[in-house]
């Protein structure tokens, strides 16, 4: 990484990217972090085309410590996921998921040297990171259980069931994912995509985010060792890292809802008009949540669950609305496929599913008492 001084982004290429200085990034440079977005800028219409590889964008975020979990801490990654995403949510999108996988791993590597080991490769992008943990999230707050079993086996566990989505999904994958044993416990694990038992299955044609490499996999008598047992207690491991899977999930909504807001603003004369209210009342929006995004993230350990919950399921809402608000302005360009209006409007349809999906984050909220 090179030591040049702090550097400004023009406004015009989205709010986050606009803020991104030194303060904002730690030890990360900002001039390395700019060419880094300005490279996955002029791929991203070929990634949404599925002709270019998103792992060379993450080989290149991991140049950068987005996935050292000790040195880049949740506050810096929001900034650079959110800043990434105003050019491609699907490079975000992989981003979170190499993070997040190197997140868990993290969470247990004081305990495992196995954990340690495959946290190093995944930290340094050595190996693509898969969170198969949306099922084992439902589970956590009551809304069914994980489908994959864990049998007690000579020396570990064999695992048997489907993911039934998971992304980074590449044969020299890192996987981590929950089951559930027989007598009651709720286990998270670790294995590589190679292991004998894993099918990665192909991969269904998608609206966009093809080039996430996101797909199902069946696993059959996968042969976990007991030093690949990364917590033996779901919700106590969930506890630990999902203030920051909700955060960074709002990263990627705040920077996508951000590029539509900003260049729609120069569609707002002649007939465009009509829509000044509706654009203003999303810039507001979009800018209250950018602003609880990073409030939050730079303590994400004292954060109210209803406040990571609400900020996440405002980037349900604001990033398809101002996408659609973005594709609108832009006329007949904005059904052209190719157009970058057409791919954020398409990209963002995905956020109100993802798991937390819009529907989990307003039953949980109405749980906390909460009608959003």
């Amino acid at each position: 990484m090179s030591s040049s001084t702090a550097t400004t982004l023009t406004p015009d290429l989205g709010a986050p990217r606009a803020r991104l200085t030194a303060g904002d990034l730690g030890g990360v440079d900002a001039a390395d972090l700019i060419a880094v977005i300005d490279s996955v800028a002029a791929r991203a219409s070929a990634l949404d085309r599925g002709d270019a590889d998103l792992r060379q964008d993450i080989s290149a975020l991991a140049g950068l410590g987005l996935f050292d979990v000790d040195r880049t801490p949740v506050a810096v990654a929001a900034t650079i996921i959110e800043a990434v995403a105003t050019e491609s949510l699907a490079v975000a999108f992989g981003a979170w998921a190499q993070r997040m996988t190197a997140a868990y791993l993290r969470h247990a590597a004081d305990r495992s040297d196995a954990a340690e080991r495959t946290y190093r490769a995944v930290a340094d992008g050595s190996n693509p990171g898969v969170t198969g943990m949306a099922a084992a999230q439902r589970q956590a707050v009551g809304l069914g259980k994980v489908p994959i079993t864990a049998t007690p086996v000579d020396g570990g566990f064999r695992i048997d069931g489907p993911i039934a989505w998971a992304s980074n999904v590449y044969a020299d994958s890192t996987i981590v994912l929950a089951a559930n044993t027989e007598d009651g416990r709720s286990l998270v694990l670790t294995f590589e995509a190679s292991a004998p038992g894993v099918e990665i299955r192909n991969a269904p044609e998608l609206l966009a985010l093809n080039a996430t490499a996101s797909t199902m996999i069946g696993l059959d008598g996968v042969f976990v060792p007991d030093e690949q047992v990364l917590g033996e207690d779901l919700l106590d491991f969930l506890s630990g890292v999902r203030p920051q899977f909700l955060l960074l999930q709002a990263a990627f909504c705040s920077g996508v809802a951000a590029r539509s807001v900003t260049d729609a603003v120069g569609r707002l004369e002649g007939l465009g008009a009509f829509y000044a209210d509706e654009h203003s009342a999303l810039a507001v929006r979009h800018e209250h949540m950018h602003s609880e995004l990073h409030r939050l993230a730079a303590s994400p350990g004292d954060a109210a669950l209803a406040d990571l919950l609400l900020l996440r399921l405002d980037g349900a809402e604001i990033a398809p609305a101002a996408t659609r608000l973005e594709a609108i302005l832009c006329g007949g360009m904005g059904y052209a496929h190719g157009a970058p209006a057409n791919r954020r409007m398409r990209e963002a349809a995905f956020l109100p599913v993802q798991s937390p999906s819009q529907s989990q984050l307003r039953w949980e909220l109405e749980r906390l008492g909460i009608v959003a």
